[in-house]
């Protein structure tokens, strides 16, 4: 799964950069392609790809048990520097 997502965000930028100097080449299948449409399909592939990356390897930090009284937590700390 992590290969695809990387084979899927080099794809995104080869689609860009082929679509940005032939977007027919890209969208096929429409009659009028543009640029603008070929960055946002780009994009979004890219920020997908890279979302399902960093949630397949990055792991989530442990939480650090605090201990503090109710009267700490309500109290200003005005004579920070």
């Amino acid at each position: 799964m992590l290969l695809f997502l990387k084979i899927c965000a080099v794809a995104s930028v080869v689609i860009l950069i082929v679509g940005l100097i032939k977007p027919k080449w890209v969208l096929f299948f429409m009659k009028y392609p543009d640029r603008l449409t070929v960055t946002s399909l780009a994009m979004v592939l890219f920020m997908a790809s890279w979302t399902g990356i960093a949630k397949l390897t990055l792991k989530p930090k442990e939480r650090v048990a605090e201990h503090r009284s109710s009267e700490d937590v309500n109290q200003l700390k005005l004579d920070r520097q």
